[in-house]
């Protein structure tokens, strides 16, 4: 197969047509980011750049795009999305990350100044281990546990651990929430000791709201990381009641929560020894997340 000399922009244009037909806002970045996974660049290509590219490769490359006009995250077509200040990958079995979660670590470096502490984190779902992972690189003297119900999630989170050179301040387990004393396996693999500080992503969506998310949630993110019961709320009704059994009498929680749930969820929170101590809203001014300490 010969292979061409062409400028990115000549390449791609017909393309970003396509997807802007199509409503997609982040046409051109996605047909950047689509030919530089074809071309398997470790960086993403530039429109000015001139590329040498097989006629597979350009074939390959129409395939994605045919998959993204779709509805297709672009984060699922190149497996991998960037959070806070690094890049992750995914698989089908982890939420996509999403700015709104950023609230989290944002929230936990205001409250923890000094970054050579020696924390112990508990990621509680930690999917693709985006939370617990920026806070390891934000810590430098940290130890993140890493626990999901998902053994493909937690596959994940151990590649992009491996990936930033963390394995060594790492743990990873395999659990579920919804067992009763789910704690104590938890405890069991600290050797009993508890945490300073657990940060927690749980499925919040109401279940009959699910079938009107955007195409590229809905179809796309795992249900298990989505369904958050009748009312959204049956993560805290679940987790809360075991919390402060694993969590230091001075350490702190952070939970990330949906729109309008603030008051429900720390009611929960406080009819299970929590004190609800901060809202913090989002870039949109919408309450996002929780941070929780022990009565």
């Amino acid at each position: 197969m010969k292979n061409k000399i062409i400028d990115v922009y000549t390449l791609i244009k017909p393309e970003i047509e396509k997807l802007s037909k199509k409503g997609i806002k982040t046409a051109v970045l996605d047909c950047r980011l689509m030919l530089s996974k074809v071309l398997q660049k470790k960086t993403t290509v530039y429109t000015h750049e001139i590329v040498k590219i097989s006629e597979n490769q350009i074939e390959n490359f129409h395939s994605l795009i045919r998959e993204r006009e779709t509805g297709k995250p672009i984060s699922r077509i190149i497996n991998k999305k960037n959070f806070w200040k690094s890049e992750f990958k995914l698989n089908e079995a982890t939420l996509d990350p999403r700015p709104d979660t950023e609230v989290i670590i944002e929230s936990v470096l205001q409250n923890y100044l000094d970054k050579s502490q020696n924390l112990k984190i508990l990621d509680l779902g930690s999917g693709s281990g985006c939370i617990g992972l920026s806070l390891m690189i934000e810590y430098i003297f940290s130890k993140v546990y890493f626990s999901d119900i998902s053994i493909k999630s937690l596959e994940i989170a151990k590649s992009n651990v491996i990936r930033y050179n963390l394995l060594e301040r790492s743990k990873f387990i395999n659990f579920n929430w919804n067992l009763p004393n789910w704690e104590k396996s938890l405890l069991n693999f600290h050797y009993g000791q508890k945490f300073d500080l657990i940060v927690c992503n749980p499925p919040y969506i109401p279940s009959k709201e699910i079938k009107y998310l955007q195409t590229e949630i809905k179809q796309y993110d795992p249900l298990v990381a989505l369904d958050g019961g009748k009312d959204g709320l049956s993560a805290y009704r679940t987790i809360f009641p075991n919390l402060k059994y694993i969590l230091k009498s001075n350490g702190q929680t952070f939970f990330e929560i949906g729109k309008g749930q603030e008051y429900n969820v720390s009611s929960i929170a406080q009819d299970h020894g929590f004190e609800t101590m901060e809202y913090i809203k989002d870039l949109s001014g919408i309450i996002r997340v929780i941070k929780f300490i022990i009565k």
